[in-house]
């Protein structure tokens, strides 16, 4: 079965990155390697000891698009899984189902998941169909849980650090425009934690709609109304352009 490489980019959240870690741990197909890419200071001292299969590697507070290209470029796996620290597999056997899948022929598997309230509100499901058409409307995949093949970034390059806010998106649509397919494992495999921290909060709105706007010419899209993942999952329309 192909080897993965899970990669938990982190910076400050070491309560939450534990957690994170132990999920991983918990999975029934153990990954070859965690890679916790720290972009502040301490994961080493609050990960390291966590298991011998953890390694905490510094990104110098470069941000966390860099943190990701770090650790795909650190990866020794034929499979990359990308964890945010503040979030949780809940299904013990899903990188054995996207390993199982990538033997099988799939390149790029994604999964379905949970938002769970800090606020003790009642968890809401995230699960959408995604391809290279859905995805110059919306970005309907969650990151925490995509399972793909470390070869794409051979063909495809790195990803966009010039998009801080929408680089997994861009790498979605790069992958299906290069006419790969993206296989979806539905089920609910990942509780993706939401807290006033998240990148995608209020208080980022500005710099979100000028990445979302460079994101749309990039790709030659229309301009697209704002929205998180917490908008798609309740139905919300979003904030139109303007």
């Amino acid at each position: 079965m192909n080897s993965i490489s899970v990669i938990i980019p982190t910076r400050g959240r070491h309560h939450f990155l534990r957690q994170a870690i132990a999920s991983v741990l918990d999975q029934s197909h153990a990954p070859a390697e965690i890679l916790v890419i720290d972009d502040g200071v301490g994961a080493r001292e609050a990960a390291g000891h966590m298991h011998p299969t953890v390694r905490v590697l510094d990104n110098h507070e470069r941000g966390p698009v860099p943190a990701r290209n770090l650790g795909v470029a650190e990866a020794k796996g034929e499979l990359i899984c990308f964890l945010d620290d503040d979030d949780w597999f809940i299904d013990d056997d899903y990188l054995a189902a996207a390993a199982q899948a990538c033997g099988n022929g799939a390149v790029f598997c994604y999964t379905d998941g949970r938002l769970v309230f800090e606020d003790g509100r009642p968890d809401l499901a995230f699960a959408f169909h995604a391809d290279a058409g859905t995805l110059t409307r919306d970005n309907t995949i969650l990151i925490s849980g995509v399972v793909y093949r470390r070869s794409l970034h051979a063909e495809l390059g790195r990803f966009d650090e010039t998009l801080p806010y929408y680089w997994d998106w861009d790498w979605y649509l790069r992958i299906a425009r290069a006419g790969h397919p993206l296989t979806h494992l539905a089920k609910p495999a990942v509780a993706i934690r939401v807290h006033a921290r998240n990148m995608s909060g209020e208080s980022l709105e500005a710099q979100r709609r000028l990445n979302l706007d460079r994101f749309s010419t990039k790709h030659g899209l229309p301009p697209i109304p704002l929205k998180n993942h917490l908008d798609i999952a309740s139905g919300a329309p979003g904030k139109p352009p303007g």
